[in-house]
């Protein structure tokens, strides 16, 4: 799945290595994940970080210039995105959407 924020289009990934890191670099658990902006901008991080080495392109984006790359108006497209890679279907996207 594709996201697009400030202009730069990354590609990302839902795989063990984005949640794991997720988990071991940020504390992030997606069983624990909640509708905190911060969270949800690292964990895209993650997720942008193993699409591109899976792709094989280069990914030169530490978190901090990452988020600085989020414009509040990027996060219904990432809060769409993550409900999609995390399995989520119609029900529970209509419900993301609803929360916010």
């Amino acid at each position: 799945m594709k996201v697009t924020l400030s202009g730069k289009e990354f590609t990302l990934r839902c795989d063990m290595r984005a949640l794991a890191n997720a988990k071991k670099e940020s504390n992030i658990d997606i069983n624990d994940l909640k509708e905190d902006a911060i969270q949800i901008g690292t964990l895209v991080y993650y997720m942008a970080q193993s699409g591109a080495k899976f792709a094989g392109v280069p990914f030169t984006y530490d978190l901090d210039d990452f988020l600085g790359l989020i414009d509040m108006g990027d996060m219904e497209a990432m809060t769409t995105a993550l409900v999609a890679l995390l399995g989520g279907g119609e029900k529970n996207q209509k419900k993301a959407k609803a929360s916010r």
